[in-house]
């Protein structure tokens, strides 16, 4: 079964075209490097999806159901940032290069297809995040991804962070130690410094 919003080809032409982010999908760009790291799960997982690759700046681009990432939890894509760029029609126009879906191969931009492809071109934002995050810091180590408060969802400085003691959701049974800005440390009046 398709999920809503998954279903879109590339235009029937023989060029690259200029299309524009935040029409009829979104894209995640991030280096050839990070990506091909990314490919050897993506690969064997059930809905993967095909990618752009621009050998010549370096990057691959993955297109998403317009709007989806956005609609997400942004932090997601905040944490990946700057490995990982969401490209979308907001606040200004960008435009992504996009080949003729019999361009599977070489020097130009071209579509790499997984081993065991779904047939789709649009990629889960949930799916692509969750093997993104590995993989930055993989290439980039555990320092790369941008640390969020659990708090008030905001990027925190790692050098100006507390500790405090606390739940990441107010359901969540269990308590744990959490990185948090200092303001939202005094304001839960639990920081354990």
């Amino acid at each position: 079964m398709t999920a809503p919003g998954t279903t879109w080809f590339p235009p029937p032409c023989d060029e690259v075209m200029m299309l524009p982010a935040g029409r009829e999908w979104d894209a995640v760009r991030t280096s050839t490097a990070v990506a091909e790291w990314a490919f050897e799960f993506l690969d064997d997982s059930r809905e993967n999806s095909a990618a752009i690759m621009d050998a010549v700046r370096g990057c691959v681009y993955w297109l998403m159901p317009k709007g989806v990432a956005t609609r997400a939890s942004l932090t997601s894509w905040q944490r990946l940032r700057p490995h990982v760029t969401l490209i979308t029609g907001d606040p200004a126009e960008h435009y992504v290069g996009v080949p003729p879906s019999h361009r599977r191969f070489g020097a130009g931009l071209h579509w790499r297809i997984p081993r065991n492809w779904s047939g789709r071109y649009l990629a889960h934002p949930y799916q692509l995040a969750a093997f993104l995050a590995p993989a930055v810091i993989h290439i980039h180590g555990p320092e790369a991804l941008t640390l969020i408060c659990p708090v008030c969802d905001q990027e925190v400085d790692r050098a100006t962070a507390v500790k405090i003691t606390g739940r990441h959701h107010p359901n969540d049974p269990a308590v744990s130690q959490l990185t948090v800005h200092p303001a939202c440390a005094r304001t839960n009046r639990k920081a354990t410094r």
